[in-house]
């Protein structure tokens, strides 16, 4: 249903349009553009967010004193915990209107916002606009490699085409040398044009065609949510051929940036405001503050990712748009974790991203096959369907015949840089 909304929406023509044009703006134009659409969103938030509503009140400021980028920063910072304990209060439109959608990041905390048809058409015409630096059609034939099940219904399905979206998904955990010759069979039916996902996933796979000796020639790699290494990305051009296009975002959909065919990594503008702040104690590093400027059903401003970004390139890029360049983005790498039967099992923390209502959670693996769910619950938190729900992922996710054990804490320890991991590796002993 999302695919279709996406595709049918009926302003979509004028968001493509816009986002072309905004593609050779000028830093003032782009500048200028933010600005309307700030002023716009303010003045509907302050009206119909019951978040904004109290805040506007409270602080006594009139909303249509913010005006320009130098205002921003006498709004408030949100920090995760609003999107997990009241992200109702945000909404501007009714929840019928929209869907939601949880995830923990890496974070281990996990929060809850809502889309809109028109913020979702929107995100896939800027994704859109990039795969055209690159050649890649509007509706590419994709082979997509994350962590969905390929077919409930279909028992050892390996793959499942998704109607209307020109689709073959294949689940990243069900990646192993036994299955390969009929997957690729699968496949080559299929005849993708780009393969997409998690670069954990699509590097397995590529591992996979690679110690069989194969290839799978595609016009790009479309990659997103994890940090990449230099031999991940040198093992995907290898097998498929293409070049890797990877975007930046995050399930609160507040700031996009994503590479371009010169090799730049640009911020996406004209969808949202990206403030850089300074991380306290470090000369270099920034964290990415985001304010969207498309998802009129759920108004965010300054929202903190919690992700960091190193030093900009000094130089502009050599693809000749004036989309700010975004340094190096530290953060997402994950363990892989390994099932009761040996697969790998990417990006693991998927287990956890809807199991709501707990103050903080992880997954842990303590053998293979062998998973512990540390849960920090709430006063409120209804134990006994939070670990039905977390079996029930296990299941669906990582396979049946899997271990699983609960600990309950009041709290996750850190890692020594204070940050809590959504999932880890720690052998039993």
């Amino acid at each position: 249903m999302q695919h279709r909304l996406r595709h049918a929406f009926p302003l979509r023509g004028g968001m493509r349009w816009t986002l072309r044009r905004m593609q050779r703006a000028s830093a003032e134009e782009i500048t200028a553009y933010q600005e309307r659409r700030l002023r716009a969103l303010l003045w509907w938030a302050a009206r119909r967010s019951p978040f904004y509503q109290e805040w506007f009140a409270s602080s006594g400021m009139d909303p249509a004193s913010i005006r320009t980028l130098a205002d921003l920063p006498r709004l408030p910072l949100l920090e995760r915990h609003h999107l997990m304990h009241e992200p109702d209060r945000f909404r501007a439109y009714p929840r019928r209107l929209m869907w939601s959608a949880h995830s923990s990041g890496t974070s281990g905390r996990v929060v809850t916002v809502y889309r809109t048809p028109g913020s979702s058409a929107f995100e896939l015409a800027a994704l859109q606009r990039q795969w055209g630096w690159f050649g890649i059609p509007h509706r590419p034939r994709s082979l997509l490699l994350r962590s969905h099940d390929p077919d409930p219904h279909r028992t050892g399905a390996l793959t499942r085409q998704v109607p209307g979206a020109r689709q073959l998904v294949v689940s990243s955990y069900r990646l192993d040398p036994g299955r390969l010759p009929d997957l690729l069979e699968e496949i080559r039916e299929f005849d993708p044009q780009v393969v997409e996902g998690w670069p954990s996933s699509i590097t397995l796979l590529a591992g996979l065609l690679r110690d069989a000796g194969q290839e799978l020639p595609v016009t790009a790699v479309i990659t997103s949510s994890e940090v990449m290494t230099t031999r991940q990305t040198a093992l995907m051009r290898a097998v498929f051929g293409g070049p890797v296009v990877d975007h930046y975002g995050q399930t609160e959909r507040v700031s996009m940036a994503g590479s371009c065919e010169a090799g730049g990594y640009h911020q996406f503008p004209d969808y949202g405001i990206t403030e850089l702040l300074p991380v306290p104690g470090r000369t270099d590093t920034w964290e990415i503050v985001g304010t969207p400027l498309h998802n009129w059903g759920f108004p965010l401003f300054r929202y903190r990712t919690g992700d960091e970004v190193g030093p900009a390139p000094a130089d502009p890029c050599p693809c000749g748009r004036t989309f700010p360049l975004l340094g190096h983005i530290d953060g997402r790498v994950e363990d892989t974790f390994t099932a009761t039967d040996g697969r790998p099992l990417p990006l693991p923390h998927t287990v956890i991203k809807n199991l709501i209502g707990l103050r903080e959670v992880q997954i842990a693996q303590l053998a293979p096959g062998r998973f512990e769910f540390r849960l920090v619950p709430t006063d409120t938190t209804d134990l006994t369907a939070v670990q039905e729900q977390a079996r029930k992922n296990v299941d669906t996710y990582f396979g049946p015949g899997q271990t699983v054990t609960f600990q309950i804490l009041d709290h996750i320890p850190r890692e020594p840089s204070g940050k809590l991991r959504a999932a880890v590796r720690t052998p039993d002993d």
